[in-house]
């Protein structure tokens, strides 16, 4: 594996956050179905406003279910690469060092924006923080049907802000 320099890094680690927002937040809204495609699985650990849940197929759950229509603002966001070495799986384990890409890292984001719970325009919008840890998608290059999502949620903690 060559070393990646930390403005490599960086580039693919926005890109990565900015993809990442940029569907995630809108799927919330409009494409509840899709919101569990969005989870690292088994392993995601997701509290909202500090409620454990326990994947990402019952965050769709509660979605689609439960919650009304929502529209989020994303006011701004912000990344950091935690670990440029991410032990990405495969089916037969984990890459080798050699077997390694650029996209083998684990990235922090930090969103923050407002939300409005209900379709009416008039009702208050409240503050909110959200920050994931996105981790590589070991299925994103799979040859076998549509292209899969690069990036994957392992980590989520959401909060209203009072």
């Amino acid at each position: 594996m060559t070393a990646r320099s930390e403005d490599v890094l960086t580039r693919v680690s926005t890109d990565a956050a900015t993809e990442f927002v940029q569907s995630f937040y809108p799927a919330l809204q409009s494409n509840r179905a899709a919101i569990a495609s969005f989870y690292s699985q088994p392993t995601s650990t997701i509290l909202f406003n500090g409620n454990a849940v326990a994947d990402g197929n019952a965050v769709q759950e509660i979605f689609v279910n439960q919650m009304p229509p929502a529209h989020y603002e994303v006011q701004s966001f912000d990344c950091q690469v935690i670990n440029p070495t991410y032990p990405t799986p495969t089916t037969s384990g984990v890459k080798l060092p050699n077997q390694t890409t650029v996209k083998d890292m684990s990235i922090l984001v930090a969103v923050s924006g407002y939300v409005r719970f209900g379709e009416s325009r008039d009702l208050p919008q409240r503050g909110f923080s959200e920050t994931f840890i996105l981790v590589p998608n070991p299925t994103a290059d799979a040859p076998k049907g549509k292209r899969r999502r690069e990036w994957l949620i392992q980590t989520q903690t959401f909060r209203l802000v009072v």
